[in-house]
């Protein structure tokens, strides 16, 4: 008897066990964190051409079989789809024959072919050697356009391969001890100007290997040797995370030529998992397409930090890699659309995105990077009304799992669930246009700088004077000190301006004082509005807005400022929860303004600021609308929009339009300052 109540007893506990587990494990299902991202296809950015790698080279050998190139170039749904290949230009002809097979076999799928060659023949190089470093000598500058070319007919003539692209010279700023040669950006003028007419076929450069202005900025401004540049390329090798808009205004695409991750930690034992490793790689491929940036190439196709394995460090040789089947969710969805504005709204600030417009228009293209641990119920604010459309997801157990999306009605707000720790594709089809009221398009902004139009450099915006502990600073001047940093695009503002003193000077920021630059205002109601973070600590810092003498404030404000960055700028630091001022003032007396930034006497060492995403609204209503229901006239619908005319899920800081319908007809419209 003790004996069955001994085994009961046993069961009861077993039982018991079970079901606490049971109900522990339930409550640590976490629910779905409420998240949007409003879409804006007004406002255009760069066509995306494509996404590719590196192919092998008799100097690395990283041979691809055809299998292989069919899995990652194919169009089919289990193959990978890319669109653009690189090839390596051996400095001997011998070598050229071993990139044919290669080249015709993505070029059968139609692949962007470029080449990009290491190093010029030794002895046409002032160090009389390929593997360190030297020069092209002057008078080999003809010769290697020659050699350039020659490649390319010889891919024609043997191959029957077509290259589209030629670059001058892989990373002309990095003297390697393997293949290399170092270039100005000067030498690269003069041998463009000279003797780029002589490649038939487009031309890359310079291929810096941090995308490095001091080398391309000279072409860029000089006609003749843009007009023979074709694409802009760079590689990320320490690349600042902020795009290039020179090469915009001149007419070039700017391409991301070549970046690899975790090569030293494979080699070294170092456990890359998908935690780390995917979410560092499809940020990067996404910041790229923030920066405005038309394509991007990885090194190498077959390694084991490549699209496909290898064999080596835990990699199966042959079999497509998380990182290859995360490449080949922008290059299925994304490649030829045109990326368009979209913004994020998500807590954890770990999250990041992007939007698409295709060819035709009809459909939206939105990615979507979770590297949390939380699934995400995300509302999707869309420029038109759909019906349906599709889901592509990779995770740590899938690898672009396709799902339809399917809406019994009409809707432009969908709301889909964002897996936890996730790569996604959200493809939204068009069913019918989304009219936008012309009074909700429309916000009066009189000045706005974002600092988004200055040549990406470390400098002084246009318009500006800085002062600060070691004197004053304007536009163009270049250096430590003053100058434009540049944070994700997805955060609260993605370039912002730092400033300083010490407790001599109070660092001062000024726009308006320069001819050109001015802010004219007319009598009326106005809002100055701003985001600012810490550098290196928290603080105060005081905006205002002065007479046209310079010498007597308008109005005066100060902002207490909650968060500072510890010191961190780049792509990778998004600002989330910077302070934010909005100061009203009214101007009687019409003429040029001044815009004013001043900082607290520091106690000890530097006191240090970045502001950014300014703007000098005039408003005609700062005052709330009151909502009052009676029986004659119910209120229906309240909806609210940003200044761009889309609309959101609740009032944001600032200025926002709410747009009221009542139960006999009536809309009421109106701009909000809250």
């Amino acid at each position: 008897m003790n004996g069955v109540l001994c085994i009961c007893e046993n069961l009861m506990k077993k039982f018991l066990i079970s079901a606490a587990l049971l109900l522990l494990a339930v409550f640590e299902v976490k629910a779905e964190v409420k998240a949007s991202i409003s879409i804006d296809s007004r406002t255009k950015y760069q066509h995306v051409t494509g996404f590719g790698g590196f192919g092998p080279s008799p100097q690395w050998a990283y041979w691809l079989t055809n299998a292989e190139i069919d899995k990652m170039y194919g169009k089919g749904e289990d193959q990978l789809g890319y669109n653009i290949m690189r090839l390596y230009i051996a400095n001997n002809r011998n070598g050229w024959s071993s990139a044919i097979n290669t080249a015709k076999r993505a070029k059968k799928y139609g692949a962007f072919l470029f080449a990009s060659p290491w190093s010029p023949p030794a002895s046409w190089k002032d160090n009389n050697d390929d593997s360190n470093g030297g020069s092209l000598k002057t008078e080999y500058y003809d010769d290697w356009a020659y050699f350039l070319n020659d490649f390319v007919t010889y891919m024609k003539n043997s191959g029957g391969v077509t290259i589209d692209a030629i670059s001058i010279q892989n990373e002309p700023d990095w003297k390697a001890s393997y293949q290399s040669c170092l270039w100005t950006g000067n030498q690269f003028v003069t041998f463009l100007k000279k003797y780029g007419s002589k490649i038939n076929a487009k031309i890359i450069a310079p291929e810096g290997i941090q995308f490095t202005h001091s080398l391309s900025d000279p072409i860029l401004n000089d006609p003749d040797a843009c007009a023979e540049l074709d694409i802009l390329g760079g590689h990320f090798y320490g690349w600042n995370g902020s795009s290039y808009p020179l090469a915009m205004e001149k007419g070039k695409e700017v391409w991301m030529t070549e970046f690899l991750i975790n090569e030293r930690q494979e080699q070294q034992g170092i456990n890359i998992d998908w935690k780390t490793d995917a979410f560092l790689f499809a940020r990067n491929i996404n910041d790229a397409m923030l920066a405005n940036m038309s394509a991007w190439v990885h090194y190498s196709l077959k390694r084991y930090y490549g699209c496909i394995g290898d064999g080596q460090y835990g990699t199966v040789n042959g079999q497509v890699t998380k990182r290859g089947y995360i490449l080949s969710h922008y290059a299925k969805y994304v490649s030829g659309t045109t990326r368009v504005k979209h913004s994020l709204n998500e807590s954890s600030g770990n999250m990041t995105s992007s939007a698409y417009l295709s060819v035709t228009g009809d459909s939206l293209v939105v990615m979507v990077i979770n590297p949390t641990t939380n699934a995400y119920s995300m509302t999707f604010n869309l420029p038109f009304y759909t019906l349906n459309g599709l889901s592509v997801s990779t995770t740590e157990t899938a690898n672009m799992k396709k799902n339809s999306i399917e809406f019994t009605e009409e809707t432009y707000q969908p709301e889909l669930s964002v897996p936890a720790s996730s790569v996604n594709t959200y493809i939204f089809v068009k069913s019918n246009e989304r009219d936008i009221d012309d009074e909700e398009q429309q916000a009066t902004v009189i000045y706005s700088d974002k600092f988004d139009n200055n040549g990406g450099k470390a400098c002084i915006p246009n318009g500006w004077k800085v002062v600060y502990e070691g004197g004053t600073r304007t536009a163009g001047e270049y250096g430590l000190g003053p100058r434009l940093f540049y944070f994700s695009p997805e955060g609260d503002f993605s370039t912002g301006l730092y400033f300083r003193g010490d407790n001599n000077t109070r660092g001062t920021a000024t726009y308006g004082s320069f001819d050109g630059y001015r802010v004219y205002l007319q009598p009326g109601n106005y809002t100055l509005s701003y985001s600012a973070v810490g550098w290196k600590a928290t603080g105060s810092v005081t905006a205002s807005v002065v007479k046209p003498s310079g010498t007597s404030t308008v109005v005066s404000k100060t902002l207490s400022v909650k968060k500072h960055l510890n010191g961190q700028s780049g792509s990778s630091v998004r600002i989330i929860s910077s302070s934010t001022a909005e100061i009203p003032f009214q101007i009687t007396e019409a003429g040029n303004y001044q815009l004013r930034w001043t900082l607290p006497l520091s106690s000890g060492g530097l006191y240090e600021m970045i502001i950014g995403n300014i703007f000098i609204t005039k408003i005609e209503d700062t005052t709330q609308v009151e909502i009052i229901e009676d029986l004659d006239n119910q209120v229906v619908d309240v909806k609210y929009y940003n200044l761009n005319g889309t609309e959101i899920l609740e009032p944001e800081k600032g200025l926002y339009i709410i747009k009221v319908l009542y139960s006999n007809g009536k809309t009421e419209i109106r701009k909000i300052c809250r």
